[in-house]
């Protein structure tokens, strides 16, 4: 029979002794390593995220940053968040459920969700970040609770599904663009030669040039981008939202089905199957970033070589596209090797602890990053954008990256919860949480 009381532990937030350490440092490598991504949407261009001739210097050391980070890091932090969320749906709802909270399990989930839904729509149209997860990531999660009991194998097969249906989705993406760039270079030939074009053929030229424009920006969407870095807070505000409610609403459902949801499944599987608490052997992490990096870095090295051989166009990139979710899943599956080896061998105990409470206090530290960013890019603040090159963004990385290793855990010396944590569980347990320790 369950008691009053142990209803009542359940519906508590989980405790600093009940936390699986491995997860904390995956989630503070995690949301450390999602900043190498991020800082050139913050710094650059938008177009500048794919294509280092947008914006921010595309040949030399600026040329092999990118090459760097596209290879090894492009995607491979959205989806180890990914696995660490989905892993999290699990781990959230067993120990309340276990502990006999009965259906608050299913009312505290979804208020968590909720609040979630909440802060990411706060982030990415008050605190200016376009890019943020947490909103869709509550989207997915209001699904997911369906999934959460089903067998690993099952997960797993479900993920494999939506990233083959991924696969097929851009490799019609890249036929219908194929097509819209043939017709258009019929049009364009017709236009050279004085003929009158149709309608049709007017149409497939700026259809075909508003494709070009996701990579290559023209001369006034890139003044317009860069307006916005330099007027005041609220007129960014405003002036930033049509584009980012797209990004995040418009364009959101390809990425909630198949680049979010499966990675989430995938992580409710490793849990179940001891990979993420670090409980398989060292053997078994050693194959599993063997195989990997074996997998991910060849592939992806085919897809960047498709994007350089192209000039960075259209074509290049819509190849690409078509084996990105495969050549990232790799990569995810080496960094999970190497970061679990890591953990298991015990060595840099002082860097385990700082990456572990940088994990346990990841939105804090992930809306931090976004604080910072604004504060230095924007023209309210230090008026940053577009002033520096791609490699000297990661001047900046490193310096957050200094900041966030050191003041979390002196922060969590004194305190159970990191400030936006601690707000989030008050919230979602609708009861303000003791904050301080002691």
């Amino acid at each position: 029979m369950t008691t009053q009381a142990q209803t009542d532990s359940a519906l508590r937030p989980v405790t600093k002794a009940a936390r699986i350490d491995s997860l904390d440092i995956l989630r503070g490598v995690a949301v450390l390593g999602i900043l190498l991504m991020n800082i050139t949407g913050f710094g650059l261009l938008p177009h500048a995220y794919g294509n280092p001739m947008a914006d921010g210097g595309g040949t030399g050391i600026n040329l092999t940053t990118y090459q760097t980070t596209t290879i090894l890091f492009e995607g491979t932090m959205r989806g180890i968040f990914s696995l660490l969320f989905g892993a999290s749906i699990v781990l959230l709802t067993e120990r309340m459920e276990q502990s006999g909270a009965g259906l608050d399990t299913a009312e505290i989930y979804f208020r968590r969700m909720f609040w979630m839904l909440v802060f990411g729509f706060i982030h990415w149209s008050l605190l200016l970040w376009y890019g943020e997860i947490l909103f869709a990531y509550a989207m997915c999660g209001f699904v997911l609770f369906a999934f959460r009991k089903i067998a690993a194998k099952w997960q797993l097969a479900v993920a494999a599904l939506l990233l083959l249906g991924a696969a097929g989705f851009q490799a019609q993406s890249y036929k219908e663009a194929a097509a819209m760039q043939a017709s258009a270079n019929d049009a364009l030939a017709a236009k050279d030669a004085g003929q009158k074009l149709s309608k049709e053929q007017e149409s497939a030229i700026e259809g075909w040039n508003g494709l070009r424009e996701h990579f290559y920006p023209t001369a006034e969407a890139a003044k317009a981008v860069r307006n916005i870095h330099n007027v005041g807070y609220w007129q960014a505000v405003t002036d930033q939202f049509d584009s980012s409610y797209q990004f995040q609403w418009t364009e959101a459902p390809f990425w909630l089905i198949f680049d979010m949801s499966s990675f989430m499944l995938i992580g409710m599987g490793l849990l179940k199957l001891g990979v993420l608490s670090a409980s398989r052997s060292r053997r078994f992490y050693l194959a599993l970033m063997v195989t990997g990096y074996g997998i991910g870095v060849p592939l992806g090295l085919y897809e960047l070589n498709l994007i350089l051989a192209s000039g960075f166009e259209v074509m290049g990139f819509k190849s690409a596209d078509i084996t990105y979710q495969f050549s990232r899943l790799a990569m995810v599956c080496g960094h999970l090797g190497l970061i679990l080896l890591f953990i298991k061998s015990g060595l840099l105990q002082f860097l385990q602890r700082a990456l572990a409470a940088t994990g346990q206090m990841a939105l804090s530290n992930y809306l931090a990053q976004t604080l910072i960013c604004v504060t230095l890019f924007y023209g309210f603040g230090f008026a940053l954008f577009s002033k520096l090159e791609r490699h000297e963004l990661y001047i900046i990385v490193a310096a957050i990256w200094t900041v966030e290793l050191i003041w979390s855990p002196i922060w969590l010396r004194h305190f159970r919860f990191g400030p936006f944590e601690w707000l989030w569980r008050s919230l979602t347990y609708w009861q303000r949480q003791p904050m301080k320790i002691g």
